[in-house]
């Protein structure tokens, strides 16, 4: 096991931090392109899109946590989460692959009607398929980065350089996408031209060359940590076997903590609005600023030095100020940055589209909100890590995989719960058109459109703050924790020891 204050190689925490561009990569295009696609693209309504995604999240509430709870159970010569680790990217990337090429027969080729029913079971089918895989690599991928140390300073670390590395090629793919597949426009048969995302005929490389990078970055992660499987925890020998009512008795148990059931709840309301801004974010770019593909493709790129100055960042405010400000720091600005353009153009108070101003306002507002959620999101892995070691001296057992894999649910669940309502909301409210051309979308659906990917969304965000406010556990407080695992740890140790010992002691004859 890990002794605190032990420093990890830095190739282990490179290695470790390329194995997040799997998930990234996928999650980016998923949240990105889905709704655009089978809406814009393909012609599935709104709201049948966002209950395809509900009905992965169903999967999810089963998988996420099971996941966790096999993982934190398993026992192979490649540790716990290895196995798990070279499972998953093969069906991760077919499953990409297939939701964004739904076959001529379902989509009615270049000049049919979609067959809205069996195109919603062809996404809803992979869409599930495609969780379930990413959950399979992501939940393993993440407990690792648990147990890799238990030094909290290490940790943060540890998840920065995650966070850094997954996040800001994830930001370099985004600006390819938008600026190589997707530059330019498009010319139909019927002689409108449309902006070149909204072309069917200019996705099937950009997915290919996704699916390869999700290959190859997880295989690369997997092998590079894989000398340190001798190092981590081990599956308890005497745990219990698992069964449905004892996996649900612990995922209750876990949340019996109340640090970590406010800090979920926190982080369910916190998803939901940015579900309903994946949905509804390049319906916004596309017709609310009417930007062009080749300017969309800057915001990929601004979450370069976002990512890397708040992931960076993160650690040193932490020892600082400590985890919970840097977590409700990264919420707040967040939402107040990422908001403020589209309240200010509500307010008629933005330069009009077009302008050459309107672009970099749009740039810093981005750049602003993007850093502020990266040091966030390393405070929230780092804060994960130090509920296991609190949970580890309350019940007794690692359960990194339990702790992280909630967390995933959670964040999966209340993503697609934002996505639902961003369909039916662009179906019913909006009253989004199909064929949309930027321009010429009726000023009063713009409106609605700017509303809910404005003041509305960030409403959900802010509800998350009293949770995040009630999160107790301290750096001191959790010093004393590991400070009380190991002389735990020790006690056992010469428990075992004397056990030992005095199984080997020699028994006189007379004895027998």
């Amino acid at each position: 096991m890990e002794i605190t204050g032990e420093k990890l190689p830095l190739r282990t925490r490179l290695a470790y931090g390329i194995g997040e561009m799997g998930e990234i990569v996928f999650l980016g295009m998923f949240n990105t392109f889905i709704v655009i696609y089978y809406n814009q693209v393909v012609g599935l309504s709104n709201s049948l899109i966002g209950i395809a995604i509900m009905l992965a999240m169903i999967g999810d509430a089963i998988s996420d946590p099971m996941v966790g709870m096999i993982s934190d159970r398993w026992r192979s010569r490649l540790g716990r989460r290895h196995p798990f680790l070279f499972a998953a990217p093969i069906p991760l990337a077919v499953s990409l692959y297939l939701i964004f090429s739904p076959p001529d027969l379902l989509t009615g080729g270049a000049a049919g009607e979609p067959n809205q029913m069996w195109l919603f079971g062809w996404l809803a089918f992979w869409t599930i398929c495609g969780r379930l895989f990413v959950t399979l690599y992501t939940i393993p991928h993440h407990a690792l980065g648990g147990e890799l140390t238990k030094d909290p300073n290490e940790r943060s670390k540890l998840f920065s350089m995650n966070a850094t590395i997954g996040y800001v090629s994830g930001a370099l793919f985004a600006f390819t996408v938008w600026g190589f597949f997707l530059s330019g426009e498009s010319l139909l048969a019927d002689g409108s031209v449309i902006p070149k995302h909204l072309d069917a005929s200019a996705y099937p490389p950009m997915v290919l060359t996704a699916c390869g990078i999700i290959l190859v970055m997880i295989y690369l992660s997997s092998l590079g940590t894989l000398e340190r499987v001798p190092y981590l925890s081990s599956a308890p020998k005497n745990q219990a076997r698992m069964s449905l009512l004892g996996f649900y008795r612990e995922l209750i148990g876990a949340f019996a903590n109340p640090n970590y059931a406010f800090l979920m709840v926190g982080f369910f309301l916190l998803m939901i609005s940015v579900g309903l801004s994946d949905t509804l974010s390049v319906f916004v770019a596309t017709y609310f600023w009417e930007l062009k593909p080749e300017q969309i493709k800057w915001f990929g790129l601004v979450l370069v030095p976002a990512v890397i100055i708040g992931a960076t960042a993160s650690p040193g405010l932490m020892r600082k100020f400590d985890r919970k400000p840097v977590l409700i720091g990264g919420l707040l600005g967040l939402m107040i940055f990422g908001q403020i353009p589209i309240n200010l153009r509500l307010l008629d108070l933005m330069p009009v589209n077009g302008s050459e101003n309107l672009l970099p306002i749009l740039l810093l507002s981005a750049l602003l909100a993007s850093t502020c959620a990266a040091a966030g999101a390393v405070a929230m892995m780092s804060i994960l890590g130090d509920i296991t070691d609190e949970n580890e001296l309350l019940n007794g057992l690692r359960q990194e995989g339990l702790i992280y894999s909630a967390r995933a649910f959670f964040a999966k669940a209340s993503n697609s719960a934002g996505h639902l309502v961003g369909g039916i909301v662009l179906d019913l409210y909006v009253v989004f058109p199909f064929d949309a051309v930027p321009g010429e979308v009726d000023s009063e659906v713009i409106w609605r459109l700017g509303l809910f990917g404005g003041p509305i969304m960030c409403i959900a965000g802010f509800s998350a703050l009293p949770f995040y406010a009630r999160y107790r556990l301290t750096r001191a407080r959790h010093l004393e924790i590991l400070n009380e695992l190991e002389i735990n740890s020790q006690h056992g140790k010469k428990t075992e020891d004397a056990g030992l010992k005095m199984s080997l002691t020699p028994v006189p004859i007379s004895e027998h």
